[in-house]
């Protein structure tokens, strides 16, 4: 007879594991990595878990005299609370730690970590906009120069070299403009100065936000002008972004769980040693800021931004013609030339986005998405949108 196979045997605990995790809920990143965790927690724990709520200055490891831990796992945001986990002694995991700390005279480059897999990342964001017809390519790096930023940027450039490509470097500020307010004018100075059309790549969406603000500061049309890309796909950055941002999509659920299971395996003695866990880009989030269209007709971008800033919605060539001060003929013949398409289709275009949307995102009847997006007849909408989608809008919703 056979063996009958046995179940694999935990070892059993003599109490909770006290953990810190030490993750922004601020940050989208951080909160993805945070489910990760809270996922394997839920299966393999449970964890007493020790998480300050806010931003990066808010973490902190616990109160040494009231917290007698057993794990640490998250990001190091400073040298003091660096301090602090080494003298913790307790097996720890990090995630994506600087320089300083992988240098082998620190005592945190001996714990395990995850990591982002930055030149995957770099290489990605340069196929992206290798495929748009933006001829010139430009990247933004974190303000400090960590580590990760640089590894995207020089996979970034070095993609585009392989295709005779050059790349633009914003140089980064010194240490006494590391605040925005005060290194916002030297972004704005950089972005004028580069040819355009041009793509931009931005370290993480923080800072891909920050892009567009000096876009906007300087009067640059996005994307009309410059696209611009970002890296996380924070989606509290990149809807409320102006343009909405496109960006890179990470793992980042995935490295939380791993980071969780590795916390999990060094504090019960199953492995020695540092290990790494490296995770790398899913794809890339489209979004407004990237729409592969080149236009220099500065009459033409104010045209498609108050489509775009009116979605499209009730609005007629002749409106778009009277808050250009032009006439409907003029604008249909200048909007044609550049843009290759008409004002009218234009207007349709940026119309049947809402519906899509609408469609994905409520529960509401045919009939009232077609009045509100500007169709006087639902049947004309319903029409329409099968000639373009090839389905019912019906069918669309469901899928």
């Amino acid at each position: 007879m056979k063996k009958s196979k046995r179940a694999e045997k935990r070892p059993a605990r003599k109490k909770m594991p006290q953990v810190a995790v030490l993750l922004e809920t601020s940050h989208g990143i951080s909160r993805m990595e945070l489910r990760g965790i809270l996922k394997y927690v839920r299966v393999y724990g449970p964890w007493s878990i020790h998480n300050n709520v806010g931003g990066t200055s808010d973490l902190q490891m616990p109160d040494k005299l009231h917290w007698h831990g057993n794990g640490i796992i998250g990001r190091v945001p400073n040298d003091k609370v660096a301090r602090q986990i080494a003298d913790a002694h307790l097996p720890t995991v990090l995630f994506n730690p600087g320089d300083k700390y992988l240098s082998a005279i620190h005592p945190l480059s001996k714990c395990c970590r995850t990591e982002s897999d930055s030149a995957a990342i770099g290489r990605l964001a340069a196929q992206f906009y290798l495929a748009k017809p933006f001829p010139h390519f430009a990247f933004v790096g974190e303000a400090t120069g960590i580590n990760w930023s640089v590894r995207r940027q020089n996979a970034f450039a070095a993609t585009l070299a392989e295709f005779g490509n050059t790349c633009h470097q914003y140089p980064l500020p010194p240490r006494s403009a590391c605040d925005w307010d005060t290194e916002r004018p030297l972004l704005c100075r950089w972005l004028k100065r580069l040819p355009k059309p041009v793509s931009i790549f931005a370290a993480n969406d923080y800072r891909a936000r920050q892009v567009l603000d000096a876009c906007l500061v300087t009067n640059i049309s996005v994307p009309y002008e410059a696209a611009v890309l970002g890296v996380n796909n924070d989606e509290l950055i990149c809807e409320t972004s102006i343009p909405q941002l496109s960006s890179i999509e990470l793992d980042a659920e995935k490295a939380g769980y791993e980071a969780a299971r590795l916390l999990d395996a060094l504090m019960q003695r199953q492995i020695k040693g540092p290990q790494v866990i490296s995770y790398g880009p899913t794809g890339v989030v489209a979004r407004a800021s990237t729409d592969a269209l080149h236009v220099k007709d500065r009459l033409v971008v104010r045209a498609l931004e108050f489509v775009r800033v009116n979605n499209g919605l009730t609005i007629r060539v002749s409106d778009v013609a009277q808050y250009l001060g032009i006439s409907s003929r003029w604008l249909e013949m200048r909007f044609s030339q550049t843009v290759g398409r008409t004002i009218n289709e234009e207007i349709q275009r940026a119309r049947m986005v809402t519906v899509c949307a609408m469609l994905k995102e409520t529960d509401l009847p045919l009939s009232t998405i077609s009045k509100r997006c500007g169709f006087a007849h639902p049947n004309h909408l319903c029409t329409l949108f099968k000639r373009i989608h090839g389905m019912t809008m019906s069918e669309y919703r469901a899928r």
